[in-house]
């Protein structure tokens, strides 16, 4: 179903359309809504039952499906893409975003569990060891054999991958067939993108003293998301979602001059793309972009920005004065969700919708956390519901 298509004719539920009228700057019956992680602690809560959705503490789950095998890790992705479905559908959601995140856990690894909640993770060369933790929810490494490359790994790195030319996927990922094939006209469903400059020393170093070689892998990556999209559009996937992070609360990881003249004309590419295609590019990245704003929303052009963070200054008033035809996506502190009350999350949610509206699709800054309260989430959705009737009424 292509942007243009303004009939919108297989819509069973009005979620398309209402995400297609916003990015043609029309008015929809009622402000659109999306949630990109979902962890399992909050899905269990809104579904009244025991969910697995995503963030870290599916990764706990995914490591105990593999030491019961290959049938328990296929039987858990099917569930998880039941369970994401049904809170989407549960929460009024628009947007679809599904995630392989069990697909990702350690995919060729060796699994030996050392304790309740400890993993041994193996390929044979290296190793790491993975906790669980129960209060927070959060699954991470404790220590591990490897570390993170240094400069001359990382040229290595970049210059075998050059060598080596761009890699194509030949078919779509499970949980993006399921979506196409059980659900393409309930929801816009979201596909991936993605390029970054991995926020680390070596990396960073690199970006730095080999600018021309840094640049020279990035088309490679910007060729191989191009053959990427083109593999989702043609199984009717219009609206990427993508970006890669590269900024902290105090600004970018890297300069104004270097995202000008590297990273910005290498958006560009992708951005043009999507615009050729009939299609929407979604620019993720949390942190402060204001010192690079005019060089990515000014001149590259996504269509959308998701991740915009309040709490580092990316605030809707200021983005839609700068640029008035950006569809603006989430804004929703997620610490206000997690830790303020129902009415906080209200006022920061009308604020939202007062400073940028129709151009907004309404979410939490980034991702919903462990412990944010229920209250709290309908709060942030039923405002957003509300708003439209308000505003007609």
């Amino acid at each position: 179903m292509p942007l243009n298509d303004s009939n919108c004719k297989h819509d069973k539920s009005g979620h398309i359309a209402r995400v297609k009228a916003v990015f043609r700057g029309g008015q929809p019956d009622r402000t659109p809504l999306c949630e990109q992680v979902i962890p399992c602690s909050v899905a269990s809560e809104i579904l009244g039952r025991k969910a697995y959705t995503g963030s870290s503490d599916l990764s706990y789950h995914v490591c105990l499906a593999k030491l019961r095998g290959a049938a328990a890790v296929e039987e858990l992705r099917a569930q998880v893409f039941d369970d994401l479905v049904a809170v989407t559908r549960k929460l009024e959601l628009d947007i679809l975003l599904v995630n392989d995140s069990v697909g990702r856990v350690g995919v060729a690894q060796a699994i030996e569990q050392l304790d309740e909640y400890s993993f041994r993770l193996s390929d044979g060369e290296n190793w790491s060891v993975c906790k669980f933790d129960p209060a927070s929810h959060q699954f991470g490494t404790v220590r591990a054999s490897w570390r993170e490359p240094e400069l001359e790994e990382v040229v290595t790195i970049m210059q075998n991958r050059i060598a080596q030319g761009p890699t194509r996927r030949e078919e779509l990922p499970y949980h993006y067939q399921r979506a196409i094939a059980e659900c393409a006209g309930e929801f816009v469903i979201a596909g991936c993108s993605f390029m970054s400059i991995p926020m680390k020393p070596g990396w960073l170093e690199a970006s730095l003293l080999e600018p021309e070689l840094t640049a020279d892998y990035l088309d490679l990556i910007v060729e191989e998301n191009i053959a990427y999209m083109e593999l989702q559009r043609q199984h009717g996937i219009w609206l990427f979602n993508g970006g890669g992070d590269f900024a902290y609360n105090t600004g970018p990881i890297y300069s104004p001059k270097f995202f000008g003249e590297v990273m910005a004309p290498r958006w560009k590419k992708m951005f043009d793309w999507c615009r050729e295609h009939d299609a929407i590019y979604v620019f993720r990245s949390d942190g402060n972009l204001w010192p690079v704003a005019d060089s990515l929303f000014g001149q590259a052009r996504p269509q959308a920005y998701y991740e915009v963070d309040h709490d580092a200054g990316m605030t809707f008033d200021r983005l839609r004065e700068a640029f008035p035809e950006l569809v603006l996506v989430g804004n929703v502190s997620c610490d206000t969700l997690q830790r303020g009350t129902a009415e906080e999350v209200r006022k920061m949610t009308r604020y939202c919708l007062d400073s940028a509206a129709p151009r907004v699709i309404i979410a939490s800054a980034n991702s919903l956390l462990h412990g944010t309260p229920l209250e709290n989430i309908y709060a942030m959705y039923d405002t957003a519901k509300e708003y439209r009737a308000c505003q007609v009424g």
